[in-house]
């Protein structure tokens, strides 16, 4: 029989076991079970790893390596319905931004200009009728439109703030605050208007770059402790990727004379290269995403904005009400004749100029109304998981002793305001960080984290 096919085997042996055994196994029952070698099982547990989500734990009664697959098997990778509505609609807002923002800026710089055009004949025209005596004189329409577009586009120069500057001799004057984002074109300010500044993408692998990382300067070793420090994230998950690092980074896993489960990866040491220096190491508690911006622009652009397309779109309902009006009139021409709207209002006209900017104008405010709502939630969701960092940072920082409700808040330097949402974070964590909460003798929790502590010890 050849390797490959002998080594085929064993994983599909070990696989219909997973099976038996509701995922739950170790390599020795394996071994046992099957009669293939250790170094067979591991290598067939490697293999389904990679294939299937899997945990890695120690057993607390008998102290030694377990393997809990998720059952039913679960594909890695394999997405929900929920991840993957969740990823198509992602996919559909990408393409109608690439869509929309290819003509976002120029739709609105174009169709301002040309209902600028369009009111300009207008009053020219309503003048000329009026000193024929006839028409009717639109120019004080006309004039108070202008002037409502030149305020909004001036008054963001009363509604900047002031701040103090120091010049080169110590003394201080008074100085507008200069634009957050002076320099920025304009259509990328239209960009951001809509549909918020740009941030910074998340790369998918940078946490294994991480690990990776952290496994060379910690002589080799990761426990599922570490992971928790670099990640934030559970134990149960920190199993999850402590096997899937064993498997991606050909590691071994092994339970030492303390109960301390420990992925050791005596490969990842060998290095030949001082310009190659793999991923950085940014501890949970430091690793801070930036507040969500609504639009990330100044007063006065958004002001611009804003009346840009408010203009749009008030003369975008004013032209669709005409069109429509004058279609319903009946024309004769002066030999009494009938003369078809269609001839005066074509369709084109009746889209180009009146329903066309009209949707666009209104899908134009309708996102960043929308938007406002999704960005406040963001920051809401942003300020707690702040909480959760610094909680985190505390118990690592303070790992080898108990810590008492009122020493958390005063090393974290959280809110005290903050202290009911505080203690339902704390809740969550001791679950998730198997930890545990005892009660001192004046009646307070005292909070300790003796798996975190053993872990964090392996060097």
């Amino acid at each position: 029989m050849k390797a490959k096919d002998s080594d085929r085997q064993v994983v599909l042996k070990v696989e219909e076991l997973l099976k038996r055994t509701k995922g739950k196994v170790s390599p020795a029952d394996l071994s046992a079970e099957t009669g293939f070698s250790l170094q067979q099982i591991n290598d067939a547990m490697a293999r389904l790893i990679e294939l299937y989500t899997a945990r890695v734990s120690m057993d607390s009664n008998t102290g030694k390596l377990v393997f809990k697959f998720n059952y039913p098997l679960q594909k890695r990778g394999k997405k929900t319905f929920k991840e993957l509505f969740q990823q198509f609609m992602n996919w559909f807002w990408k393409i109608f931004k690439i869509v929309y923002k290819a003509s976002i800026g120029v739709v609105l710089v174009f169709y301002t200009v040309i209902f600028v055009l369009i009111l300009l004949a207008l009053r020219f025209s309503g003048k000329g009728d009026n000193d024929n005596g006839g028409g009717i004189d639109i120019g004080p329409i006309v004039g108070g439109l202008f002037r409502g577009i030149m305020d909004a586009f001036t008054i963001h120069l009363w509604m900047r703030t002031f701040s103090y500057q120091t010049d080169s001799y110590g003394n201080r004057f008074k100085h507008y605050q200069p634009e957050k984002n002076k320099g920025r074109n304009f259509i990328q300010s239209v960009y951001s208007f809509v549909f918020g500044p740009e941030r910074p993408e998340y790369d998918p692998l940078d946490d294994h770059k991480e690990a990776a990382a952290f496994i060379r300067k910690n002589n080799g070793k990761i426990t599922a402790g570490h992971i928790v420090t670099l990640t934030g994230v559970s134990y149960d998950v920190a199993e999850e990727r402590l096997a899937e690092y064993a498997s991606r980074y050909s590691g071994d896993l092994y339970v030492n004379n303390d109960g301390i489960l420990i992925g050791e990866f005596h490969d990842m040491l060998n290095s030949s290269s001082d310009e190659l220096k793999g991923g950085k190491i940014v501890f949970y508690e430091d690793e801070v995403d930036p507040p969500y911006e609504f639009t990330g622009n100044s007063t006065g652009k958004n002001v611009g904005i804003i009346a840009m397309n408010s203009f749009n779109l008030i003369m975008s309902i004013f032209l669709t009400s005409v069109f429509s009006g004058a279609q319903q009139l009946t024309y004769v021409n002066e030999a009494g004749e009938i003369i078809s709207s269609e001839a005066l209002v074509s369709p084109f006209l009746t889209i180009g100029l009146g329903y066309f900017p009209l949707v666009f104008s209104i899908i134009f405010f309708a996102i960043p109304i929308v938007r406002y709502f999704i960005v406040k939630r963001n920051n809401n969701k942003r300020e707690q998981n702040i909480l959760r960092k610094k909680l985190i940072g505390a118990f690592v920082r303070n790992h080898s002793r108990s810590i008492r409700f009122d020493d958390i808040m005063s090393v974290t330097g959280i809110n005290p305001k903050l202290q009911s949402v505080v203690k339902k974070i704390l809740e969550r964590l001791v679950i998730e960080m198997k930890g545990e909460i005892n009660i001192d003798t004046s009646g307070n929790p005292v909070y300790s984290f003796p798996r975190l502590s053993t872990e964090l010890g392996i060097r």
